[in-house]
């Protein structure tokens, strides 16, 4: 994740930011729940930590995958508006499927 400068690329950065404000909006989403005791904690847990995980790899991508576009300032944007539009949307689906089974 470092380069020989010990600095932390772009993507790897936007990885981090997004996992933190994933898993933080997941616990404050759920922490009146977790408050009335209608969602364990264990369970609040789980959540905030799979949101942190789809967070942190649709930002780290939509990230890394814009800094191939860099001198361009609209595609840029383009990229990864889309690339996280994606990324989001492959997740939720890929996170849905067991729940459709049972």
């Amino acid at each position: 994740m470092s380069n020989s400068s010990d600095k932390l690329s772009a993507a790897s950065r936007a990885m981090i930011i997004g996992a933190m404000a994933g898993g933080s909006a997941s616990v404050v989403s759920n922490w009146q729940r977790h408050q009335q005791g209608e969602l364990a904690t264990n369970d609040m847990v789980a959540q905030a930590s799979i949101s942190a995980v789809k967070a942190g790899v649709v930002s780290g991508a939509s990230t890394y995958v814009a800094e191939k576009m860099a001198g361009r300032p609209v595609l840029s944007l383009l990229t990864i508006l889309s690339v996280g539009a994606a990324g989001v949307y492959l997740m939720d689906q890929l996170s849905e499927e067991p729940k459709n089974e049972q």
